[in-house]
């Protein structure tokens, strides 16, 4: 279901927190991703969006390291840090885009997947930076792919800053002054 974030900011009357953001951000990689599949543990399939933190495991790790209860694929949409740089200014967000896919075959189609991934949300990014109704991916962004070999685990990365509005001053001081 696609939520409306313009809407969202508005009744929440805080501005387009960076929370929102976050959430916003999400939605449109589940969008992106929809019905695509990619290398996971018991074969392929569609990509897991997680917020921020990979979810605690319900079993042993050893247990379902290797079935479908595993994370992977999936992208893991971290907010690292933000900064509101002058009073006029949107609030600026940093986010990283951890990319994992799971493949145990000899064909590197885990390391594809992984790069794949990576393409489809830059072309997405620079087609249209735009998301959420309120909020904008800024240049530069930045990728990288993994360098040392985990297998059956692969990874990427996109790291971007996106703009959310930020809180104004208080104007009834300026009424006084």
């Amino acid at each position: 279901m696609k939520k409306d974030y313009t809407i969202a900011v508005r009744r929440a009357g805080v501005g387009g927190t960076p929370q929102i953001c976050q959430d916003a951000l999400i939605e449109m990689l589940e969008a992106l991703f929809a019905g695509k599949k990619y290398t996971g543990q018991e074969g392929r399939k569609e990509l897991q969006i997680i917020k921020q933190n990979l979810p605690i495991p319900k079993r042993q790790r050893d247990r379902t390291a290797d079935t479908g209860e595993a994370a992977a694929p999936y992208i893991l949409v971290e907010m690292n840090e933000g900064a509101i740089l002058d009073d006029d200014s949107p609030q600026i967000v940093e986010f990283s885009l951890v990319i994992c896919c799971y493949d145990k075959g000899t064909d590197n189609e885990g390391c594809q997947d992984v790069a794949n991934v990576k393409e489809d949300i830059i072309q997405r990014i620079c087609a249209r930076p735009y998301f959420g109704g309120a909020f904008t991916i800024l240049k530069p962004i930045t990728w990288a792919l993994q360098k040392d070999r985990t297998p059956p685990y692969y990874f990427g990365a996109v790291t971007m800053n996106c703009t959310a509005p930020a809180m104004t001053q208080d104007t009834e001081m300026e009424v006084l002054v």
